[in-house]
């Protein structure tokens, strides 16, 4: 689709696995980026890195820079020595890199082969057009949640298709340091019970590929098409945002300076006045959130203890403790769906006042732009 997500890229690497391509604050990338800056601007030291620096408001440290990993690596990279469970966001960056890198060759050491030159990973780019990225953050979303809820759900569909009853593996990271933010993934090519991941490019009799490259590209024309009548119809999405689990961090809100948000409390009007109560209630509902999440992962930890000493729980406490857990999961769920709100209705206030008194703030500041004019050159991935 011109206007949506387009899907350029794929290639094979037989030689080694590298994740850090993966990781846009990585040094390889970094590398990288002042090659090519020096290489096409020699008078020009200081854009080196303005890309990476101007990506909008709205990109946070949940994705910038991140490595994820998805499929069953996930569930190998989550497991600890004892046998218990970590959070995946708990782990910094570079462990999470590490231990992708481990289960992955641990995997396909599994699974011996005849080829003297065996594939160690598929490589992907799944990208994001302006105008669709635009379309989004005009609607008030996050333009990183989208892409990598659809990037997981047309590899959903990829394993349903191809490996049903089977689960591949993945590992990818968001990038904004280019004109269009893009996602690069590397796939495995052993699903967990050793079947081998193939990503066609056609399909022959003699080869019997399957042409699994076009089957992806039509899922992710199917995602554009869904959000596209989504995005037509503002109480269709409504309804939508409202139903899913990460509503809160789909959408985002536009953000106010310090000096301007002085302003606002020396303000006496009616107007003034509302905008600062919800906009520091978001603040302060995601701080508590925040703090909710982290003792939720405390406790959870806290009560694996006994297990982990070889000790089993009376069963009356065992019942109470999922239910406190239960009721808090639920607490977790309804202050996402107030903070959800609160966005919605602040997004409201901020373009009433923005129509009636103006802000100081530079125009379109939460949508992704170029720092500055490019050559069709600048846009290749690394």
């Amino acid at each position: 689709m011109k206007d949506g997500m387009i899907f350029p890229f794929k290639k094979t690497w037989r030689s080694r696995l590298d994740l850090e391509y993966l990781d846009e604050t990585s040094a390889r990338k970094v590398a990288a980026r002042i090659d090519q800056s020096q290489s096409e601007d020699q008078t020009d030291h200081t854009a080196v890195g303005k890309k990476l620096k101007q990506f909008s408001d709205y990109a946070s440290k949940e994705t910038m820079g991140q490595v994820h990993a998805g499929g069953f690596l996930h569930h190998r990279i989550i497991l600890k020595a004892n046998g218990s469970r970590s959070s995946p966001m708990s782990l910094s960056n570079t462990e999470r890199k590490k231990r992708i890198n481990e289960a992955w060759f641990e995997h396909l050491q599994q699974f011996k082969t005849s080829s003297s030159n065996p594939v160690i990973q598929h490589r992907l780019v799944f990208t994001m057009s302006e105008a669709f990225h635009d379309k989004l953050v005009s609607a008030g979303l996050n333009p990183d949640v989208v892409l990598q809820s659809s990037l997981k759900t047309v590899l959903n569909r990829f394993q349903q298709r191809f490996h049903p009853k089977d689960s591949i593996g993945y590992a990818y990271g968001l990038h904004h340091d280019t004109d269009n933010l893009h996602a690069h993934v590397a796939i495995c090519p052993r699903t967990a019970n050793g079947a081998y991941v193939g990503l066609s490019m056609s399909r022959t009799r003699e080869s019997g590929n399957k042409n699994q490259m076009t089957y992806l590209m039509r899922s992710f024309d199917r995602e554009n098409r869904r959000w596209d009548k989504l995005l037509s119809d503002p109480e269709k999405l409504r309804q939508h945002l409202e139903k899913r689990l990460d509503a809160d961090k789909i959408a985002i809100h536009p953000k106010i300076p310090v000096k301007q948000l002085e302003s606002l409390r020396q303000e006496e009007t009616l107007y003034a006045t509302r905008l600062r109560h919800a906009y520091e209630g978001i603040q302060k509902l995601e701080r508590e959130l925040q703090k909710r999440r982290q003792a939720q992962r405390a406790v959870r930890f806290i009560r694996r203890v006994p297990l982990l000493l070889g000790r089993r729980k009376p069963k009356a406490v065992h019942t109470a403790e999922k239910v406190a857990g239960a009721i808090e999961k639920l607490s977790i769920r309804e202050m996402q769906s107030l903070l959800f709100r609160m966005k919605q209705t602040y997004r409201d206030d901020h373009r009433i006042y923005s129509q009636r008194y103006g802000f100081i703030t530079k125009p379109q500041t939460h949508a992704y732009h170029r720092t500055q004019p490019q050559s069709q050159g600048q846009r290749q991935v690394f």
